[in-house]
């Protein structure tokens, strides 16, 4: 079947009403939208606020978080927005327009990154492919096993910097770090004091200004390492509990939300849910595809994943649930 007649079919679906069917049948679970990154085209978003405002009813975490712990159900088709990380493309782009459209949103910091004491280390590690003169790396990874790369062409340097952006996900914490600290010595780069203005983070000025103007902030750790690969439960405490106490010393307000880093069950584990909950946080959510049901645990709450330059279609096709992996119940009990 060629493009056109996909796109025909695909028209067709959507003009005869099955989007709002589902939306119908799905009308009690609650969606939460994961945004990242933002670009100065923002058509699509804009498209994107106003599908949301048309078919759903927008609601803060805050909100979601009470409903789930005393039970009072949620307006039909509850949608919250969620950003992660905190850069500065969100002030510059982002807010903009999901103020105009009076849409709550709360974005998930990572205190170090705001605080200009690291880089996040996928963009540093992204920096390193893309400025290396090299044209091979050698990596011997924590098992044993060296791994050779070609890394001559900037598509090679793409694909590597992924496969071994992934792989870093998988490794002991203090091996991450070990490795993140000899990739650019070895591909010979030097790693700048400050990312470059595409990699930037939000200044606590702008965090204030936009908490004073309705945007909800929750912690994101410090550092953004995979928590379930950290064997010392006080360094997973202060990952989490530091994030918060130290968003709240520049907010002056608590701070009621987290969100794990990457997010996958795999990089969530049963010390870190604790931990999560020993702090104080109210609600904390996950990066796991899915709608919630009032018994979803509110500290393993599931997102939905977007580009805000992407489809239309597809866009509206995950709101609805209609491309959701729903799954199993997510449960604390059932972590590693």
């Amino acid at each position: 079947m060629n493009q056109r007649i996909k796109d025909l079919l695909r028209h067709a679906f959507h003009s005869s009403g099955a989007i709002a069917a589902v939306r119908k049948i799905e009308r009690h679970s609650l969606r939460i939208l994961l945004y990242h990154r933002f670009s100065m085209d923002t058509a699509r978003l804009r498209e994107q606020c106003e599908h949301i405002c048309r078919c759903y009813h927008p609601v803060s975490l805050t909100l979601v978080g009470q409903s789930l712990k005393t039970g009072k159900p949620l307006p039909a088709n509850s949608l919250a927005i969620t950003v992660d990380d905190g850069y500065r493309d969100f002030f510059l782009y982002g807010y903009p327009v999901f103020r105009d459209f009076n849409l709550p949103v709360t974005v998930y910091l990572v205190s170090d990154f705001l605080d200009r004491q690291s880089w996040l280390w996928w963009d540093k590690l992204q920096y390193s492919f893309q400025s290396t003169a090299e044209q091979s790396l050698s990596v011997e990874w924590p098992s044993g096993h060296k791994q050779d790369f070609i890394i001559e062409t900037r598509e090679q340097r793409r694909r590597v910097y992924e496969e071994v952006r992934e792989c870093l996900k998988k490794v002991g914490d203090d091996d991450r770090l070990r490795l993140l600290d000899q990739i650019p010595k070895r591909l010979r780069v030097g790693i700048p004091p400050s990312p470059p203005p595409e990699w930037s983070p939000l200044g606590w000025d702008e965090v204030r200004q936009m908490s004073r103007e309705g945007i909800e902030f929750g912690a994101h750790t410090k550092s953004h390492p995979i928590l379930s690969r950290i064997s010392d439960i006080t360094k997973i405490q202060d990952e989490i509990a530091g994030c918060k106490a130290r968003i709240e010393e520049e907010l002056g307000q608590t701070v009621l939300h987290f969100s794990y880093p990457n997010g996958t069950l795999a990089d969530i584990n049963k010390q870190s849910v604790e931990a999560v909950i020993q702090a104080g946080f109210c609600t904390a959510v996950t990066a796991e595809r899915g709608l919630n049901s009032r018994n979803t645990d509110l500290f393993l709450l599931r997102r939905v994943g977007a580009e805000p330059d992407g489809a239309t279609y597809y866009f509206q096709e995950l709101l609805a649930g209609i491309v959701d992996a729903r799954g199993v119940e997510a449960r604390r009990c059932s972590l590693p």
